[in-house]
């Protein structure tokens, strides 16, 4: 039978840790290991559960868990100091902007996830250094 609708549930978090929402659906944290290190942090055996899924993760978490946590002031602040990073991260301006007139009309980009091996081949060390020139 062929699903009509789909739904998708999402943890309503306490007031203190709201921003933990930002947070996971923001594909910053995929590289930015702090935002990893956050969530691993306030759980380590879930986050191993969750296949290091933020929105997994929050969604594995029990709600008195998550009470417990928005009760933690060292988790409040973290969360929050991490909330602020990011939001700094997006309003700063990116080396495209700083182009200005003189930027090019479009722009190729390569991604290695989706690359096939017979087309190139990539090095160790171009590998190393991937997500830190993304």
């Amino acid at each position: 039978m062929k699903a009509i609708r789909r739904f998708t549930v999402r943890t309503v978090l306490p007031e203190p840790i709201r921003p933990l929402a930002r947070l996971a659906t923001n594909l910053r944290w995929s590289w930015h290991r702090p935002t990893r290190q956050l969530f691993e942090g306030l759980n380590p055996k879930i986050w191993a559960e969750s296949s290091h899924d933020p929105v997994s993760f929050l969604g594995l978490v029990s709600r008195e868990e998550l009470q417990r946590l928005a009760a933690d002031q060292d988790v409040v602040h973290r969360v929050h100091a991490a909330a602020e990073d990011l939001d700094r991260y997006l309003e700063q301006p990116r080396w495209y902007q700083s182009l200005g007139d003189g930027a090019p009309a479009c722009i190729a980009y390569f991604s290695p996830s989706s690359a096939s091996p017979r087309c190139c081949r990539s090095t160790p060390a171009a590998s190393a250094s991937w997500p830190a020139t993304t």
